[in-house]
């Protein structure tokens, strides 16, 4: 998947806008890191690899349970959340403090939108 890193580093940059969100990450589903935004490099790698496993691991069990496409998964930490949104070839996560998880999973929503039709694009 040939991307525009800057282009999706800027759709995650308007997530941030969100004050309860602290960082958020594009991933493959190789676990190859496609953008990212507050965070460091490092981190972005490492919740790369955390996305793509997440992702995979909840698409086969429901495929296995028959309970249709996993779209998204949430872990809650000690001190906030870690959202995964599935974008099919792609997974955005959003690392939040403890807030409204709606609102935060409407936010990653919206970037794998727009993520989505911009990969559209390339096709």
């Amino acid at each position: 998947m040939m991307v525009d890193t800057g282009v999706v580093d800027n759709i995650l940059l308007d997530l941030l806008k969100h004050e309860e969100i602290l960082g958020a990450v594009a991933v493959s589903i190789d676990g190859l890191v496609v953008g990212s935004a507050g965070v460091s490099q490092t981190d972005a790698e490492l919740a790369g690899a955390l996305g793509a496993s997440l992702v995979g691991a909840a698409e086969r069990t429901a495929r296995r349970l028959g309970a249709g496409l996993a779209s998204d998964v949430s872990v809650g930490t000690a001190e906030g959340f870690i959202h995964v949104k599935s974008g099919g070839d792609f997974a955005v996560l959003v690392f939040s403090e403890k807030c409204d998880g709606v609102a935060v999973k409407d936010a990653c929503s919206v970037a794998v939108d727009e993520i989505a039709k911009m990969l559209e694009g390339l096709e």
